[in-house]
């Protein structure tokens, strides 16, 4: 079975006596899914496996093999590096894993952030409207919760994907502080899921090449992610959708024009050197190619930036957008020029 397992790394995830209350509140501005059939569904994995924690059984270990399958083998996987779920030892591994105290205080308090998930999928079912309406009629996989214990951020198989909720306790839970930058824990929000799993299923859906990437591709790979969600969530701020502060955006539009010259100039938009690649699309404090001032991830912004002059200029559709392979065509055809 293939499933992609992803380590954001502005979300990588101790005992804690400080439990965060979720932050559940809908956006205001966000029109609700009046036909309940419509609603996406949050399967709660982490749930289930913490019942069997509590409680272990025969019959629980069958209902989770039964119900999670191909899940339960890729969870296993990040959590105890052994995906065969028929192995004698299989549950007292995964038992042995969660009994650590400081992993157990992170779970309760998980689940405690996470005990109403109404509101997400309020939001995600509004967004799958949005999909389909604008994706040739795409639909959502099915979405779930785990706990990684700060190990995976996503799993993603064909029809299922999960997020690993301890990440997303709030970025001031004391957990986090000892292993995590306030960069990092920026983003570590409640809020954050949503945005999350549209993230990890569009990625998804960006076609992918053998072709050698340049910084131009994964500017503009990036620039459709967040194209897409600016346009699944069209009620969220800029800076929110890109995991930005509002300074941060702003110092971003008011240097657009140098991080584009300073890019050109010294020829690393063709660049297809790691390092160079990874200062301008990695997570960190600031884009090492720019400047300490800047925030991380400029690569990402401007090809945002180069993915909205290509549909404001061609008219090209969301799915059109997607499905284009030839970067240099969008870059060309964008006319962008800050």
């Amino acid at each position: 079975m293939r499933y992609v397992i992803t380590l954001y790394l502005f979300f990588i995830s101790l005992s804690s006596l400080y439990s965060c209350t979720g932050n559940s509140k809908q956006r205001d501005d966000v029109a609700f899914v009046q036909n309940q059939s419509d609603l996406v569904n949050i399967k709660r994995f982490d749930k289930d496996l913490y019942a069997y924690l509590l409680s272990p059984s025969s019959q629980k270990q069958d209902s989770l093999i039964v119900s999670y399958g191909n899940f339960l083998e890729a969870f296993s996987t990040v959590a105890i590096n052994n995906s065969n779920v028929n192995d004698a030892s299989y549950f007292s591994e995964v038992r042995d894993y969660f009994s650590n105290p400081m992993l157990a205080q992170i779970y309760k308090d998980a689940l405690d952030t996470f005990k109403v998930v109404q509101p997400y999928e309020q939001e995600l079912s509004i967004a799958d409207q949005l999909i389909q309406k604008n994706w040739n009629g795409k639909r959502l996989p099915q979405l779930g919760m785990h706990v990684s214990g700060f190990k995976a951020n996503t799993i993603v198989l064909s029809d299922f994907i999960s997020i690993s909720i301890d990440k997303y306790l709030g970025s001031n839970y004391s957990g986090y502080k000892d292993f995590f930058e306030e960069y990092q824990r920026q983003q570590m929000k409640p809020e954050m899921i949503t945005r999350d799993y549209l993230k990890a299923w569009v990625i998804n859906e960006i076609p992918t090449s053998n072709k050698r990437k340049d910084l131009l591709s994964e500017m503009i790979n990036e620039g459709k992610t967040l194209y897409a969600l600016q346009i699944l969530l069209p009620n969220w701020s800029e800076a929110d959708l890109i995991g930005y502060t509002p300074l941060q955006l702003e110092w971003s539009k008011g240097k657009e024009k140098e991080i584009w010259k300073t890019t050109i100039n010294q020829n690393y938009l063709f660049s297809t050197d790691y390092l160079t690649i990874l200062k301008y699309m990695d997570d960190a404090p600031y884009t090492a190619t720019i400047s300490t001032d800047s925030p991380g991830r400029l690569g990402a912004w401007i090809g945002w930036q180069i993915v909205k002059a290509y549909a404001e200029n061609t008219g090209a559709s969301l799915d059109e957008i997607i499905t284009e392979v030839n970067m240099q065509t969008i870059l060309k055809q964008s006319k962008y020029n800050p």
